[in-house]
């Protein structure tokens, strides 16, 4: 088993907000401190259902261990006695154990298929059932108002997204108010009018509002249309007339449950949330990232998507018109950005070996980067990336401000850097190697007229590498044009990384490793994902010019 590792990381002014499985902490960045932690409520119900289910399992074991013992002893049936002349006239005393060594015909044979049975596939019938371990809870999503009086987290397991007040300390309180989205949110943003747009992972996109109103019960801004099948019966055809045998009444009670489970979610989709919720804009494909532009004092969402589309859309009210697209990447795009300093840039990665850069009102690809080629660089049988962050970076100079673009990918040990020319070219490729597999990158942009370096922090897989820290803290400097690690700022959090929850390798993989299940598999089905594939598009997107 393994420590769960911090999987995301944001940061607001001098405080740092950290997720690790289903928690959320803040940290300072002046000094490393803890300041303030939360819990989700079904971790508490995880770690009770599997030290439940490790009760059980010794139990069993014992119980087997006990069972093989006897199985053993009693395994073969007693020998029958021969016969002999003399016995008819044997004493009193010989005749209990005359009475011992006789054997009914039948009956041992079936007292050893019994035991036989219990020690075969009988035995798991005679095992105590053990109960279903509820969803790993775990925080994929962190994000906060530019005034830094809110703070959003999404719980991934339940579609959960989370409002929390913030003191600017890094204190939160969690409002009295929750959203559960139709689908699970794989992008967030916040806009400047209090607007949530969230979108989730089956191509739809949704603006809600920061602060819960209580919806009109003749308003319908939260109910999803959706076709409608015919109703079915809510009682099976069969009932305890017509079915005696135990087993099809036991059939017949799953029956009842199974459609009374139906109609009660059938009673929920038809109710719809209980929130103001807006559909904005949809994907044919699975929709991968989302941030929010302006230009010329109008705003703009952008989108990404499995099948190499980047969009453009207005704002609402008029987010189905779709203003244009940024087509070239030849796979997956899994992050786009928009550097702070350059707000007419857009940096853009997935599944292909570069790095895009691009005007993305005008839909114009600018220039590109190699990633391989830096990847190669400290791994040489590296054969593909697969973009999992891309931030940007402001470095204070004698001449002026320099924009830096950092990058990393899934299960590649190292950050990538280039800078931004004036002229929209990545140049002075960098590598920053870390001792574990990154998981998210957040920057610290150092204070306008002051001393302080700008940081960068790592969110870490260390595995089995008990060396290596799951939480990093780093001051950047450059040299030649080309960012480099100054020093490593100190993280308290000895004390959270002794109580962090563990899980299995194959889990961890499985929860935090998602972006390069993007990629389509050549000669096969392209679908991996499952249900994660939308088979249609959404209605009312009026495209004003597309490729």
């Amino acid at each position: 088993m393994t420590k769960i590792p911090y999987n995301r990381v944001h940061v607001r002014g001098d405080v740092l907000f950290t997720a690790r499985g289903g928690n959320i902490h803040s940290f300072s960045l002046l000094d490393g401190s803890h300041i303030s932690a939360w819990q989700h409520p079904d971790v508490a119900k995880v770690a009770e259902a599997m030290k439940a289910i490790a009760d059980a399992q010794k139990a069993g074991e014992a119980e087997e261990t006990q069972g093989q013992i006897q199985g053993t002893e009693e395994s073969e049936p007693p020998a029958k006695r021969q016969k002999r002349e003399g016995d008819e006239g044997a004493g009193a005393d010989d005749a209990p154990a005359q009475k011992e060594d006789v054997v009914v015909p039948g009956d041992a044979p079936k007292e050893h298929s019994k035991k036989k049975g219990k020690g075969g596939k009988g035995n798991a019938s005679a095992k105590k059932q053990v109960a279903r371990v509820p969803d790993r809870p775990v925080i994929t999503l962190l994000n906060s108002t530019t005034d830094g009086q809110h703070v959003l987290a999404v719980s991934g397991h339940d579609k959960v997204i989370w409002v929390f007040e913030h003191d600017g300390q890094g204190g939160l309180s969690l409002l009295n108010q929750r959203w559960t989205m139709p689908k699970r949110p794989c992008a967030i943003a916040i806009a400047p009018d209090a607007q949530i747009i969230c979108a989730d992972k089956f191509g739809d996109v949704y603006a809600l509002p920061l602060i819960m109103t209580e919806r009109s019960p003749s308003s319908g801004a939260g109910r999803v249309s959706t076709s409608t099948p015919a109703k079915k019966s809510s009682e099976p055809a069969a009932n305890t007339f017509t079915v005696h045998s135990q087993r099809n009444l036991e059939a017949l009670e799953n029956q009842r449950k199974q459609l009374e489970l139906q109609r009660q979610k059938a009673a929920e989709n038809e109710e719809g949330p209980d929130f103001d919720l807006t559909l904005l804009l949809g994907h044919v494909s699975m929709l991968t990232s989302l941030v929010l532009a302006e230009s010329d004092g109008r705003r703009y969402i952008v989108t990404s998507d499995r099948d190499e589309h980047i969009r453009v859309s207005r704002y609402i009210p008029q987010a189905h018109v779709i203003e244009g697209f940024c087509l070239g990447h030849k796979e997956f795009v899994s992050e786009v950005a928009i550097p702070a300093s350059r707000g007419d840039i857009l940096i853009s990665g997935g599944g292909d070996e570069e790095l895009f850069v691009w005007d993305w009102k005008a839909g114009k690809l600018l220039s590109k980067a190699s990633i391989l080629s830096l990847a190669r660089e400290i791994a040489p049988d590296t054969s593909k990336v697969a973009v999992t962050g891309i931030c940007s970076l402001t470095y204070p100079s004698e001449s002026g401000d320099l924009t830096y673009v950092l990058v990393i990918c899934e299960q590649i040990k190292a950050i990538f850097t280039w800078q931004l020319t004036p002229d929209n070219i990545l140049n002075h490729p960098g590598v920053i190697q870390l001792p574990a597999n990154p998981l998210q990158l957040a920057v610290a942009n150092a204070e306008p007229n002051s001393n302080t370096l700008p940081k960068i922090i790592v969110a870490a897989d260390p595995g089995q590498a008990s060396e290596a820290k799951s939480l990093q803290i780093f001051a950047l400097a450059m040299s030649e044009g080309r960012l480099s690690v100054a020093k490593e700022l100190p993280v308290h959090d000895d004390k959270l990384e002794s109580s962090a929850a563990e899980a299995s390798d194959k889990e961890i993989h499985n929860l935090l490793y998602t972006v390069e299940n993007l990629r389509k598999q050549t000669g096969g089905t392209d679908g991996e994902a499952g249900e994660d594939e939308p088979e249609a598009d959404v209605e009312g997107d009026i495209p004003a010019k597309e490729a």
